[in-house]
């Protein structure tokens, strides 16, 4: 996609309010994605796309639904995950208002149980439990649709670096703590406590 808006081209108030709008619907879809992944809320992750979206991501390549598939899949083995976003560049389109790109840095913190369950240590002479971090960006063709509003059109994920860890640097979390869990258990869906009436 070629020229698209960046800090310095003039705006109108319209276009600033506009622009305003999606940076933050954009950013709530990379959130929630973001989320879904490391809760292993499946439809959260596919809310995230429009329906005929593409994802070219490391060893996957292929439409919306394989992706969730695929993810899903990988995740049996993954006893821990938290993506950190970092630097979000959002550049709407001055051709197309409907369109943007957008630039996302990330940090992807797994831990697998079995380092030949996951794909990018596969055969690689790593055994048992592998902890390993991912930097990379998120490359992003977002689409604005009536009626869905901004989604993910086309994803390619950018490799910087990957890295594994020495599991003795990890130490066991007391189990009295609030511990995350990768499902409905955890503390995110709890109900919301309810207010006490104010005493007069």
């Amino acid at each position: 996609m070629t020229d698209t808006l960046h800090p310095s081209t003039p705006l109108t108030d319209a276009f600033r309010l506009e622009q305003l709008a999606a940076h933050v619907e954009i950013h709530e879809v990379l959130n929630a994605y973001c989320q879904g992944v490391d809760r292993r809320d499946w439809e959260q992750v596919r809310s995230c796309y429009h329906d005929d979206a593409r994802d070219s991501h490391g060893p996957f390549r292929g439409n919306r639904d394989e992706l969730v598939k695929w993810m899903e899949g990988n995740h049996h083995n993954v006893t821990f995950c938290m993506h950190m976003i970092g630097n979000v560049a959002i550049n709407l389109s001055t051709e197309d208002p409907r369109l943007a790109r957008t630039d996302t840095y990330c940090l992807s913190h797994k831990t697998v149980a079995s380092a030949d369950n996951d794909p990018y240590f596969q055969g690689a002479g790593v055994e048992g439990e592998l902890r390993r971090t991912i930097a990379c960006r998120y490359v992003d063709t977002f689409e604005n649709r009536p009626g869905v509003g901004w989604r993910i059109l086309e994803r390619t994920v950018v490799h910087e670096w990957m890295r594994r860890e020495p599991n003795e640097l990890y130490v066991p979390i007391d189990p009295a703590l609030a511990i995350s869990r990768r499902d409905r258990t955890d503390l995110l869906y709890s109900p919301l406590p309810t207010r006490t009436a104010a005493k007069s």
